[in-house]
């Protein structure tokens, strides 16, 4: 399923001002989409597991993209709950020792009424398998399942936290 960035700024219910959390390799293609519909890079922060950011982000960050480390996805204390109106997670799953704790984690840096997009590349691609993502959605209960599309070869989620 490749990313399609207007679909993804319709679903997270992306406009000026909002705030955005990207996880994963998406490039700065994508990005600098995002930051069309959100009034600029300043409103989107990267986060990346590597010791420097992506090198394709760097151009980027000099235009006011947020990037952040975070050696466990899974574990972000030092952002603040209830930062982001929307998170966008890219292929990272099968990356995750802790997939339902990443989804904790999203569920707690998203304001309420946020809303939570995550796509994955699945088997023969990755390690994981659409029943898996499936079952994964499907007991994050604290969230709204606006809608899932598992496909043979890829699958998409959007989630929202309550009001």
């Amino acid at each position: 399923m490749p990313v399609n960035a207007e679909r993804i700024i319709a679903g997270l219910r992306l406009g000026p001002g909002s705030s955005l959390l990207v996880v994963g390799d998406v490039g700065a293609e994508i990005l600098e989409t995002f930051a069309g519909a959100l009034g600029g890079l300043g409103n989107v922060t990267l986060l990346h597991r590597e010791p420097e950011p992506p090198a394709w982000s760097r151009r980027l960050a000099e235009k006011g993209l947020k990037t952040r480390r975070s050696m466990l996805l899974e574990h972000n204390d030092f952002l603040p709950s209830s930062t982001f109106d929307a998170i966008f997670a890219y292929n990272i799953l099968d990356k995750l020792l802790g997939k339902r704790e990443f989804l904790s984690e999203a569920y707690r840096l998203l304001k309420p009424g946020g809303r939570f997009i995550l796509v994955q590349r699945l088997w023969p691609f990755t390690n994981m398998r659409g029943n898996e993502f499936r079952r994964l959605v499907e007991r994050a209960r604290s969230y709204t399942i606006v809608g899932v599309d598992v496909g043979p070869l890829s699958a998409r989620a959007l989630l929202e936290r309550p009001q």
